[in-house]
């Protein structure tokens, strides 16, 4: 149930949208980067999505110490569910999202603030973010337009007249592709923040990312297809032309599906077999359901050998393929940790 807001309290400029579930290792640190500014016009709403952990009991400490913190329970229904319950929720003319496990840095809210009011013409903000990994902490550079804003809800401030009536898909996975691309394409009046504001915690085990149910991955085509409808919908077919290019599908689909359908994805599965069942039917639907991808701009933008890996693929040439994109790596830092060893051992 949706807590009503106080009487006689202005409406904030900005409100954080908060998900929230079964995070009690990271939620309390979250919420601590975010509320530990003293700058007041801003709200936090955190929307607990059925945890069944400690999650709840930490939210409850937060909200008795920071005013700022509006708490909403609902049963588990995912992120997009989560995400619209709070963009319901929220009061501010601007809109932000911060996933409950990961965390922003100091400042975060002032800038965010302090944008606005300097430039109230704008409509989306795209900053860059930190992507946090076993092996540290590297700023992952982005930009506002189109092919450079990254698919993520996060890093990035929205004028509530952009979202409008539209929200996350709540029946996929990868509603960022769905729902944000759209957003981001229609968008009149962009910016860019050249600030790594927000800390993505890209190693915690049990995340969706972090799966290896190969049957959820095939919802990238649905969340594709939706997000290129909504663009087409919203700006009209010529005007979506003009503004990405002609062959925009295309480029989306090699970009934004292939890519991580079969480079980054089967990384995950440790067993070759399943790997190269896996990539025949990835292969199959990406040739049943696209106008197919573009060899040469996988070679300009990602590389010969990747662009010779989808070659590969497309002929039904799977192991060499999967040689080309998997096991070629794996054999390279095999013989590099063996080498090395050897080397400290003589």
């Amino acid at each position: 149930m949706i807590p009503p807001r106080t009487q006689g309290i202005e409406l904030p400029t900005l409100s954080v949208v908060v998900a929230a579930y079964n995070i009690a290792d990271f939620i309390g640190a979250c919420l601590d980067s975010l509320v530990s500014e003293t700058y007041g016009d801003y709200e936090v709403i955190v929307v607990d999505d059925g945890s069944t952990d400690a999650t709840l009991e930490i939210l409850a400490d937060r909200s008795a110490r920071y005013p700022q913190l509006r708490i909403i329970q609902r049963e588990n229904g995912g992120l997009g569910a989560a995400r619209n319950t709070g963009i319901a929720a929220a009061s501010g003319k601007y809109l932000t999202f911060v996933d409950g496990d990961d965390w922003v840095e100091p400042g975060y809210i002032e800038t965010c603030l302090a944008e606005i009011s300097a430039h109230p013409e704008i409509e989306l903000w795209v900053f860059d973010y930190i992507d946090v990994t076993s092996h540290g902490r590297q700023r992952q550079a982005c930009a506002d337009d189109f092919w450079s804003c990254r698919n993520a809800a996060w890093n990035k401030i929205y004028r509530r007249e952009l979202i409008g009536g539209e929200r996350f898909d709540e029946d996929i996975l990868y509603e960022d592709l769905a729902a944000v691309r759209p957003w981001v394409a229609r968008a009149n009046h962009k910016r860019y923040l050249d600030r790594a504001l927000y800390n993505y915690r890209n190693l915690r085990k049990g995340s969706i990312m972090s799966s290896v149910d190969t049957t959820r991955f095939f919802d990238l085509f649905t969340a594709a297809d939706r997000c290129v409808e909504r663009i087409e919908c919203s700006l009209g077919a010529d005007r979506a032309q003009a503004l990405l290019g002609a062959d925009w599908r295309r480029r989306f689909y090699t970009s934004d599906v292939f890519m991580p359908g079969l480079v980054d994805w089967p990384r995950k599965i440790a067993e070759a077999p399943l790997r190269r069942r896996y990539a025949a039917e990835f292969t199959s639907h990406l040739n049943e359901n696209t106008d197919g991808i573009s060899k040469s701009l996988l070679a300009r933008d990602f590389g010969l050998k990747i662009a010779l890996a989808a070659l590969c693929y497309e002929y039904s040439a799977l192991g060499a393929g999967d040689f080309l994109l998997h096991r070629m790596g794996r054999m390279k830092r095999r013989l590099t940790s063996l080498f090395s060893g050897n080397h400290r051992s003589a």
